[in-house]
């Protein structure tokens, strides 16, 4: 049987690329995901276009960086830029190499050696996480190497240069590392043929249907969450609820509740996961659930215990579960994922088996001395499963163990650069009958009339939690905790207890009579946790020389396991969770008027200072009253709680694990402090508490800080850090100087600041030299124009340099009336008021008119000062794809209802990409939903339509459409400042109450008049308009037909040169800059890095000349610095031109 004739069994797309567009072409607006940002009520809705383009526009972004064919790491939280990322990397032929965030003080081998076994170039992940790993980057010598590129931030303008890349079925599509041996991490290699196959298998088994909805919380970067809760769905076409596995395990019953919230009908995860539904969903809160919806309940990635399925099933029937509803299955990653299922619905199947004949190969029926074994399902179609005997690699009859081997289309290609490993675990075959190739899954079981029962472990492997772990790390960490242990005599395994998997440690101790096993079992822990975020149930220390090993020295850890079970070990001493340890006092609750105080450790204050907190009843949302005592205090005592006798001295800053708290239970420590408090930790935040002086800071940060605060006494200890008053150490100062650092070791000048000696047009004078300038903004050229500055030193000699203060309290200056007078006519609107600067315009109008009750809608590409002023409104703010109305008319349907005012706030013409706003569509949009619509003219009033009467003029709409017309004085008019124009009632109210103006000093009179004369030079002059109209096709006409990438930018006096490379750009603005040409580089943070770019400004006094000579040399240096570029551009351009011409067929 050859794995490739299999491939075409089911039908399908050829790969996932294929399929995400054929969803977002046929089913553009259905709904692909949900995902609870807060694990419960709080959503965001992406559907199958909005995933495209995003893919799309990451996909380009990889392209243009030459990546196809080579590994991007996904190192990304739970939430949608994930599956984003995914598709991206797909989109470019790239794979993708999913890992987990490394948190802020672990170490990052893991990720090092995955780096350098994948060969990445580049590491993908969201702005968030990169500003957290920033230092952890520096440190790195294998992490700076890479490209590092927030996706996040990747403008969606982007997908337009996206091309599809020579993706087939058999493209490698990513790379999925085993929970291994840190040191030796193994790619499992998967093509897009096997996720579509084992899609289709899933899909088979599981009966889905495109009504039905799935719910899941399983990490991205895991193969259970990823194909079955992100490829899964995509490929039957319906929607999938997700959250993020800290919400999940933070309070189990948010999964349960969304299943319910949601009616899902396909959900699951290890067995543990239903383990925590069990132990911590109270009576009351079943009260809510409705689970007669669920019909797959899969229970995988770990042994499929029968106790918890009947004890699931017990509870929840009250709740609608149904026992048929359970479906255990087998996989593993390097079979994508699903090896084997049942069928839906029907009961699972658990039988019981003699131990005894268990422990001989043997799977004999009994109910007496017996061990209940539950089913994972039967072989499925396209695949093969046969029990091998995994020394002599014959086939094993029905009901006797062997070792899971398994063969079909589904079974990955092997592991990375991994030859040898591959041939032994993915090339096995049959002995006796020469058959193969097989997977040997390193798992024991035995088939029983087809059904697979799993045993154990080949391997030593050990699985708590439903992730693996390889002992020889643990016994590594553990030998190496204490200088009284003997190395390479550790043996690490999990046993049984309680049902529940327990991780036991066996170290032989050095030569010594009395050796201290207190601090040498206490550094084993401690080792253990801070590496591995385990917690050691049992240590057991033994005699030198005693640890079984083979006769080439490598650790018998079965055997060792057998002696610890039959008590033989021979033990110096011992150490048990739960143990008592010394009693500490309990701390004293803290009398009426309670008040909280933070301490770290060593007594000494932390960064959050002392915070008070007043008890009150109605505080917390459930109703009971906040706890009293100092922040420390509640935290010890919530610690105690849950850790109970295994926590005596409580040091600070000792990790909650060393404890012996495993990671569900700093879980529930999170848990109880947010419903004490009644408030939320950041998720990102939730991962770095540590410790319990990082747990009291935390507390103080984001739970108490919503609380009533009264004053407390001043510690006579207090002191206050430097970098709270001298600014010289602001951490953010510092991250400037070191920006400015890195940008004076390239070796180019500091290109910003430059000092102008005269007027700014189309040419400027800079230390004596003369430049054609691209960076004036002065698109008419009024400022400098003889007749406004005449107006301007008249107003000089009648009004004086200045207005004082606000019209409000020193009155007004006749020519300011005549100002907005004339504004006013020309934007046909009843009433405009003019501010002292264009940035304090948006900021004071958006932030007074708008308040915590409303929501604020704008482009992802709006100015910094729209996106101020909605900071400051207090208002809900959520941006929408550049230049989508339909992206808005999204988002407003689905939550118009849920506030009061909404503003839709756009720009005329975009400054940084040169593109405009389709006016009349969203007009539309906003009357469809009875919002407020503003227009900012910045850099389209007197540059759009044929007088320059900005986008009014240009689309011939009705100026009472737009509720807020904004504008600035200082480009087209010369001048300085900013107005708003629109109904009477508007402006009245603006006069009278907005901060801005009413306690600001008034536009000086001079700029008031030079702004007066150059509207009227405009009216007077349209010729002016239609120069840099122009100007502004020639330089674009020319700058494409250069291959240069002048991306979406069109009809405005903006071009664009994206280069997407910083450095490129700043070489590029130094090189120009040479042959006198001035033109300012973009560089990251200010755009993302993939859209770095040099900026033209064209003017109406720019002459052909000017410009083509610009032109010229933008594509002569560019040319040198990166032959490449100028290239691929011209031969996209010619491919352009013949699409145009018709000649494809």
């Amino acid at each position: 049987m050859q794995q490739a004739d299999r491939s075409a069994s089911f039908f399908y797309p050829e790969t996932l690329v294929h399929l995400l567009r054929h969803r977002a072409t046929y089913q553009p607006d259905g709904r692909a995901f949900t995902y609870l940002r807060d694990g419960e009520i709080d959503e965001l809705h992406t559907t199958y276009s909005e995933l495209d383009q995003q893919a799309r526009a990451i996909g380009a972004w990889l392209e243009a960086m030459g990546l196809e064919g080579e590994r991007a790491l996904l190192i990304y939280p739970a939430g949608m830029e994930f599956v984003a990322a995914f598709f991206g990397c797909l989109y470019a032929g790239v794979t993708a190499v999913p890992i987990n965030p490394p948190r802020r003080n672990a170490k990052i081998s893991r990720v090092e050696a995955i780096v350098d076994d994948a060969e990445a170039r580049v590491a993908l992940t969201t702005e968030e996480v990169l500003d957290r790993m920033h230092g952890v980057i520096v440190e790195s010598t294998k992490l700076k190497q890479l490209t590092w590129q927030a996706t996040d931030v990747v403008g969606a303008g982007m997908a337009e240069d996206w091309k599809m890349p020579d993706v087939t079925a058999d493209t490698l599509a990513f790379l999925q590392y085993t929970s291994g041996s840190t040191g030796t991490p193994k790619g499992v290699m998967l093509t897009q043929n096997n996720l579509m196959h084992n899609s289709a298998l899933i899909n088979l088994v599981f009966e889905h249907t495109r009504s039905g909805t799935g719910v899941f919380w399983l990490p991205n970067y895991h193969d259970m969450g990823l194909i079955g809760g992100i490829l899964q769905p995509l490929y039957v076409g319906r929607p999938n609820v997700l959250m993020s596995p800290m919400a999940f395990l933070q309070k189990p019953f948010r999964w349960l509740k969304a299943i319910t919230n949601y009616r899902g009908t396909t959900s699951g995860g290890p067995n543990f996961a239903y383990e925590l539904c069990i132990e911590k969903i109270t009576e009351e809160q079943m009260q809510e659930l409705d689970l007669s919806c669920w019909q797959v309940a899969f229970n995988g990635a770990e042994p499929v215990r029968a106790e918890t399925i009947d004890a699931f099933t017990e509870k929840f029937a009250a709740c609608g579960f149904r026992r048929e509803a359970f479906f255990p299955c087998y996989g593993m990653a390097e079979a994508t994922l699903m090896v084997s299922g049942g069928y839906v619905p029907s009961l699972p199947v658990v039988r019981s088996y003699e131990i005894q004949a268990l422990s001989e190969d043997r799977a004999v029926r009994s109910e007496e001395h017996s061990r209940r074994l539950v089913g994972s399902g039967e072989n499925l179609p396209d695949q093969e499963i046969v029990i091998a005997d995994p020394e002599t690699f014959c086939a094993r009859p029905n009901r006797v163990v062997g070792e899971i081997w398994v063969r079909g289309p589904s079974i990955a290609k092997g592991y990375l650069k991994r030859p040898k490993e591959s041939a032994e675990t993915f090339g096995a075959r049959l002995a006796d009958t020469g058959e193969g190739p097989y997977l040997r899954t390193g798992d024991l079981g035995f088939l029983d009339d087809g059904e697979l029962f799993v045993t154990g472990r080949l391997k030593d492997l050990i699985i708590l939690r439903g992730k693996n772990y390889y002992p020889q790390d643990i016994e590594h960490t553990a030998a190496h905790s204490h200088p009284g242990l003997v190395v390479d005599a550790c043996a690490a395994f999990a046993t049984e207890e309680d049902g529940q998997q327990q991780l036991v440690i066996v170290q032989e101790v050095g030569r010594t009579r009395h050796p201290d096993t207190a601090a040498i079992t206490a550094a084993i822990r401690a080792a253990v946790a801070r590496e591995h975020e385990l917690v050691v149930a049992k240590i057991i220390l033994i005699r030198t020389r005693s640890i079984p090993k083979t006769s080439s020295g490598k650790i018998q850890r079965r055997a060792c396991r057998e002696l610890y079970e039959s008590d033989q070990l021979n033990v110096v001493g011992t150490w048990c969770a739960g143990e008592p340890l010394p009693a500490v006092e309990e701390p004293a609750r803290v009398d009426s008027p309670p008040t909280v105080t933070s301490e770290a450790s060593n007594g000494s204050p932390d960064s959050a200072a002392a915070r008070p907190m007043v008890a009150d009843e109605d505080a917390s949302r459930n109703g009971s009253e906040r706890p009293t005592g100092t922040t420390r205090e509640v935290v010890e005592r919530v610690v105690r709680e849950i850790g109970k006798d295994r926590v005596g001295d409580l040091d600070l800053d000792t990790n909650i694990v060393e404890l012996g708290l495993d990671s569900l239970e700093r879980f529930d420590i999170v848990n109880r402090l947010e419903t004490l408090y009644g408030g939320r930790f950041p998720e990102s935040t939730i991962a770095e508490m540590e410790t319990c002086a990082e747990v009291i800071a935390a507390v103080d940060k984001y739970l108490v800080a919503a609380v009533a605060k009264v004053e407390t006494p001043r510690p006579d200890d207090f002191d206050v850090p430097s970098d709270y008053y001298n600014f010289a150490e602001v951490p953010e100062y510092l991250k400037l100087k070191q920006t400015e650092q890195l940008l004076g070791a390239t070796g180019i000048p500091n290109p910003y600041f430059s000092v102008h000696e005269q007027v700014t047009s189309d040419v400027t004078i800079i230390d004596g030299e003369e430049y054609v300038n691209y960076c004036s903004y002065n698109y008419l050229a009024m400022s400098g124009d003889p007749v406004v500055t005449k107006a301007a030193q008249d107003a000089l000699d009648q009004y004086g340099t200045s207005a004082s203060a606000s019209r409000l309290v020193s009155g007004e200056k006749k020519i300011h009336r005549e100002l907005e007078q004339a504004i006013g006519e020309l934007l046909d609107v009843p009433a405009v008021i003019t501010f002292a600067g264009g940035h304090a315009t948006n900021e004071t109008t958006i932030g007074h008119l708008f308040g915590a009750q409303d929501l604020i809608v704008y482009d992802e590409l709006a100015h910094n000062s729209i996106v101020q002023g909605a900071i400051l409104s207090g208002a809900r703010r959520r941006p929408f794809r550049h230049n989508d109305y339909h992206a808005l008319d999204a988002i407003l349907r689905e939550c118009r209802h849920e506030y009061r005012r909404v503003l839709v706030a756009i720009e005329g013409v975009y400054s940084m990409d040169g593109d405009f706003a389709d006016i009349p569509e969203f007009v539309k949009v906003k009357k469809r939903h009875k919002c407020f619509l503003m227009v900012d003219e910045a850099h389209s009033m007197g540059v759009m339509g044929k007088r320059g009467f900005g986008m009014r003029e240009y689309y011939g709409v009705d100026s009472a459409d737009v509720d807020i017309w904004m504008g600035t004085l200082s480009k087209s008019f010369g001048s300085f400042g900013g107005y708003v124009g629109g109904r009477e009632e508007l402006v009245d109210y603006l006069k009278y109450t907005a901060p801005g103006f009413v306690f600001a000093a008034a536009l000086p009179p001079s700029c008031a008049a030079a702004a007066l004369t150059a509207l009227r030079l405009i009216q007077q002059q349209p010729e002016r308009v239609a120069k840099l109209a122009a100007n502004a096709e020639l330089f674009l006409r020319l700058a494409r037909e250069r291959g240069l990438n002048t991306g979406t930018s069109g009809g405005t006096p903006i071009i664009p040169i994206i280069l997407g490379n910083s450095l490129l750009s700043l070489q590029l603005s130094y090189a120009l800059k040479q042959r006198r040409i001035n033109v300012q580089p973009i560089l990251y943070p200010a755009v993302e890095e993939n859209a770095s770019r040099l900026r033209f400004f064209l003017t109406s006094k720019h002459t052909e000349e000017q410009i083509r000579m610009a032109v010229d040399a933008v594509a002569e240096e560019l040319t040198a610095l990166d032959p490449g570029m100028v290239a691929d551009g011209l031969a996209k351009q010619r491919e352009a031109q013949r699409v145009s011409s018709g000649s494809v067929d």
